[in-house]
């Protein structure tokens, strides 16, 4: 696991899972996956989306978060998508973090409350529901916000940060395989990762075509320079 900064103020907290045979217990992985979290850094400092669930994951957070520059607090916890890879440390998280304010859709604030109860140990918990349009200021920095429902979960969305046009898709254009060093496009051999792409899309993604192509369509005025999904590479050139 690594951190790498993309931006000046974004970096991305970076674990290869190599020794886990199947990606949900379910799609081989012998190239193994990636996990990536980002950290955006303002006046107040967003984590977005967890790495979790692999144990090679979370022991290693804490120690990441701590390599990063100009300080760790977190503010915020964007949740752009709840699936269980990305959630299961969700309530040890907010006891860790008791003052951290959680950031997601309605469907996805229902599911924090209802379905993983990470509030249960820590009832004070701050919870904030957007929508497509709205923003958070960091001071400095804003992310605004784009519902994505069924790609491929109902409570999915996507933030991007409006200086350096840096989109942060979830599950939206992730792949399969581990990445072995390099984590931008321009840092590595894309070529084995295109194939990985396209199962990935077709096993988890391919059958909710149609919100997929709603979500593009959400996009199609919007520079985007770099492409920050949950798994894979970050996607730049």
């Amino acid at each position: 696991m690594s951190t790498i900064s993309i931006t000046p103020y974004i970096s991305v907290i970076h674990s290869d899972i190599r020794h886990q045979p199947l990606f949900e217990g379910y799609w081989p992985i012998p190239n193994g996956v990636t996990l990536n979290s980002y950290f955006v850094r303002g006046e107040k400092n967003a984590l977005i989306d967890l790495t979790a669930d692999w144990r090679e994951a979370v022991d290693l957070l804490e120690k990441q978060l701590g390599e990063i520059d100009g300080g760790t607090k977190i503010d915020y916890l964007v949740l752009n998508h709840l699936e269980p890879d990305h959630t299961g440390f969700l309530p040890e998280f907010v006891k860790q973090n008791p003052n951290v304010e959680i950031v997601a859709t309605a469907k996805g604030c229902a599911l924090v409350k209802n379905f993983i109860r990470a509030a249960d140990e820590c009832p004070a918990l701050k919870i904030r529901e957007v929508k497509s349009g709205d923003t958070l200021d960091l001071g400095g920095k804003t992310l605004a916000f784009y519902e994505i429902p069924n790609v491929h979960w109902p409570e999915t969305m996507m933030s991007l940060d409006i200086t350096t046009h840096t989109i942060f898709t979830g599950d939206a254009f992730g792949c399969f395989g581990a990445l072995n060093g390099g984590l931008l496009d321009s840092e590595i051999n894309c070529e084995p990762f295109w194939l990985e792409m396209v199962r990935y899309y077709s096993n988890i993604v391919g059958k909710y075509g149609t919100p997929v192509q709603n979500a593009l369509k959400k996009l199609a005025d919007e520079q985007i320079d770099y492409i920050c999904s949950t798994h894979g590479p970050v996607w730049h050139e």
